[in-house]
């Protein structure tokens, strides 16, 4: 067909245009295909629990499939070590902690990541802590454990899930809270520690809720207090340690997704968005918060990257005063 209304300059000048067009690759839609969710942690434990409800929720949110890959060792920080050597694609993406990018940087030098190299894309739920004892523990309350603290300095003994965990450091922090001195006596999981408590070998633990709450349930173990600035609703009755005495003291550990830095920014907000889906669901909320968790309000990888800026702020000082280094 002639272009009759065109001088013959024009004409070609828009043909080369639309073949130079047509030659330029159409840009693909995000995401395209499988998304590689990493969970740094072993199967079968609540986080990798979570992490595959998450993936499930991202699924229907992205119209994709999302696939699980468990990378449990050195405080989480073998996961983080994979998302670090990942493409900033937005088809990696790590299921991290605060151990992830908060403790494990201010603990260990030669942690082989650097988190300051991933975007936070959004927090999904925090794990409450709570301060137990074995149930014919003459302890009956917080205030009676740091009554016996601060009668005995270095006798009370409590247990962790080891150097440097939010167990060990939950310890330390309500140590430097309270001006007492206590011994800290790390194991290799929540399992020992509370059977180390149940054995007599420690007098208290400072517990996720999740692992605690069947022995609590079962009567094994006394709930003193729990660590967040609100009573739990699961475990309505419990003081919080604020309530026990100690103004402002509020500790739980938490979970966010992260991507590798550099990522694309439409990337990073369709995943933001999938985890604020996740997050709005019913049957999501009911399954963690029936364990005991926070399921986090959706909120922007801004908002997330303040919070994780506010808790380097409050752990920093306490890690560098008790000199506790992994390594």
């Amino acid at each position: 067909m002639n272009a009759p209304n065109l001088p013959r300059r024009a004409v070609l000048v828009a043909m080369g245009g639309g073949l130079a067009l047509a030659a330029r690759p159409a840009l693909a839609a995000w995401p395209e295909k499988p998304i590689r969710l990493i969970v740094p942690y072993p199967p079968g434990g609540i986080t990798d629990v979570l992490g595959r409800s998450l993936a499930e929720a991202m699924r229907r949110e992205l119209a994709q499939t999302v696939v699980v890959e468990n990378k449990p060792g050195a405080n989480s920080g073998l996961g983080a070590q994979a998302l670090a050597a990942s493409p900033a694609d937005g088809y990696t993406v790590l299921l991290g902690a605060a151990s992830t990018v908060v403790l494990n940087p201010m603990l260990n030098s030669k942690i082989g990541y650097d988190p300051r190299e991933f975007t936070p894309v959004g927090r999904i739920a925090d794990t409450p802590l709570v301060v137990v004892v074995k149930a014919d523990s003459p302890l009956t309350s917080l205030a009676d454990l740091l009554a016996a603290a601060k009668a005995q300095p270095g006798r009370l003994a409590y247990g962790s899930t080891g150097v440097g965990s939010s167990l060990h450091l939950a310890g330390e922090l309500l140590q430097s809270a309270t001006g007492t001195e206590m011994l800290h006596v790390p194991y290799k999981g929540s399992a020992p520690a509370l059977n180390g408590v149940l054995s007599g070998e420690t007098q208290f633990l400072v517990d996720s809720i999740g692992s605690s709450m069947p022995l609590i349930k079962g009567g094994r173990v006394r709930a003193l207090a729990v660590t967040t600035a609100q009573r739990l609703p699961i475990l309505p009755e419990v003081p919080t340690v604020a309530e026990a005495g100690v103004a402002g003291f509020d500790v739980s550990t938490w979970f966010g997704l992260f991507v590798p830095r550099q990522t694309p920014e439409e990337a990073v907000r369709r995943l933001n968005a999938a985890v604020a889906s996740a997050v709005r669901e019913a049957a999501f909320r009911t399954q963690f918060e029936g364990l005991g968790m926070i399921v986090s309000q959706p909120g922007s990888p801004q908002a997330f990257d303040r919070f994780i800026k506010a808790e380097a702020g409050k752990w920093a000082p306490l890690i560098k005063a008790k000199n506790i280094v992994l390594e």
